[in-house]
């Protein structure tokens, strides 16, 4: 049969278009979108990436690891601080972390936490737990319906080292108004109940307190964060943390065994509530978290195993913060968005990012890990129109970073006129009084004065 050449490039044409066609409805299902061609030209020997560093950041160390000299640190000079989480409660700032001796997850291990009246002056931290009770958890405060604050981690039932997938059990303390903790309890058991296990919740006799414990238990949602659904029962968990329930082939069914790690969660303008999880996996529920779509990985999306924190902030927008590449930490990035779904403009959340100074198991250098208020851990006494997070630096360092809401929305774009925009970035730790950097936010480099 003899072909028509016209006619078999009118046949490709229309193939061709079909496919762009079916791939851009592709793109717009997509539950999150990246609109950032800066992330494409990250230059990774500058800290920054040469990203903008956000107008007006604040940051301020929380803790810093000093082996030689640990009376400045935590009294043990303990070099690994990782697993960081933050809260707002009766006009103070809470931080708490995982600390190890030297290596990730590796007994000995304790969690710590310490608080500050301004976000910049944070004295020595304390256990959060008694040692040998607690491990780390990827959240620890819980501000209960009934107002009171719960500090929790997970339940350590011995000294052998730990995975994520075996810490299914909670234990629990009150953090009183007066910010005061209370007593230790378990509020979840896990395995066999041992002689190292605290009182069950309910024999505290604070009634407020047991109650606020089974609000905790019933809230889902707020134990998904925790990798995998662990914190939950089989059947309470989300479907897909089980890779039987996935439609598709048997590659997607073992790249499922990896989604939900940290997850985090918002609520868009529109009602659907969004899950993004580490290795970009995103999903979306429309009735409030009871069923929740099949997760996907948006292609903009460029991140690995570092966190991705996402939320609203008071002035009705959203930032996504995360790490824009597959391997390294750094930089670590915001970007904003107008209605949860698009997001745009990014600017660096650091200027330095000094060596890692101590050596240790999984100590990946970079700024991640990273937290901010949210409904579960904010009671709104902290009134400040910003955005403040924590965040983990070389696995030894705890930070706090302040970025005014208002420099989220620097334009950045071609035509702007960013000859008169001129910003000061402040940085303060226990060591060094502080620094003010003059900062181009269209230039990687910054000189810094004392």
């Amino acid at each position: 049969m003899k072909i028509n050449p016209g006619a078999s490039l009118l046949l490709a044409a229309f193939l061709l278009i079909v496919g762009l066609t079916t791939q851009a409805a592709e793109k717009q299902d997509d539950p999150l979108h990246i609109d950032a061609p800066e992330l494409a030209r990250l230059n990774f020997d500058i800290s920054t990436g040469g990203l903008p560093v956000a107008p007006g950041l604040e940051t301020y160390t929380v803790f810093r690891a000093d082996k030689e000299h640990p009376e400045l640190a935590d009294g043990l000079g303990w070099t690994y601080h990782h697993h960081p989480d933050i809260a707002a409660w009766h006009g103070r700032l809470y931080v708490g972390w995982n600390s190890c001796e030297r290596d990730e997850d590796v007994w000995p291990a304790r969690e710590l936490i310490s608080s500050s009246a301004d976000g910049k002056t944070w004295p020595k931290p304390v256990e959060m737990f008694p040692q040998g009770v607690s491990t780390a958890l990827r959240m620890y405060f819980f501000r209960a319906p009934n107002g009171r604050m719960l500090v929790i981690a997970g339940l350590r039932e011995n000294d052998t080292n730990l995975s994520v997938q075996v810490k299914g059990g909670i234990v629990v303390r009150e953090l009183r108004a007066d910010h005061s903790l209370g007593d230790v309890f378990t509020l979840r058991p896990h395995g066999n109940a041992g002689t190292n296990q605290p009182p069950l919740f309910t024999a505290s006799s604070e009634k407020d307190f047991v109650g606020a414990c089974r609000q905790l238990l019933a809230d889902h949602l707020f134990l998904q964060q925790q990798d995998y659904g662990v914190l939950l029962d089989p059947a309470q968990r989300m479907k897909w943390n089980d890779p039987a329930n996935w439609d598709g082939g048997k590659e997607l069914k073992e790249d499922a065994r990896g989604f939900g790690k940290a997850m985090c969660f918002f609520t868009r303008n529109d009602g659907a509530l969004v899950g993004v999880a580490k290795k970009r996996w995103v999903t979306i529920s429309r009735d409030g978290g009871k069923t929740w779509d099949q997760p996907v990985r948006p292609d903009s999306l460029i991140t690995g195993m570092g966190k991705v924190w996402g939320q609203k902030t008071s002035d009705g927008r959203y930032v996504l913060i995360y790490n824009p590449d597959l391997n390294r930490r750094w930089p670590l990035a915001m970007l904003t968005s107008d209605d949860g779904i698009t997001f745009r403009d990014p600017h660096a959340l650091h200027g330095d990012l000094p060596p890692r100074r101590y050596a240790g198991k999984a100590k990946n250098p970079g700024a991640s890990y990273h937290r901010g208020l949210s409904k579960w851990n904010n009671d709104g006494s902290w009134k400040d129109d910003a955005l403040w997070m924590v965040y983990s630096l070389n696995k030894e360092e705890i930070r706090v970073i302040r970025v005014p809401l208002q420099g989220s929305k620097t334009e950045s774009r071609p035509g702007s006129t960013k000859q008169s925009q001129t910003f000061w970035q402040r940085w303060e730790n226990h060591w060094a009084h502080f620094l003010l950097a003059r900062i181009d936010p269209w230039s990687p480099c910054a000189s810094f004065a004392r």
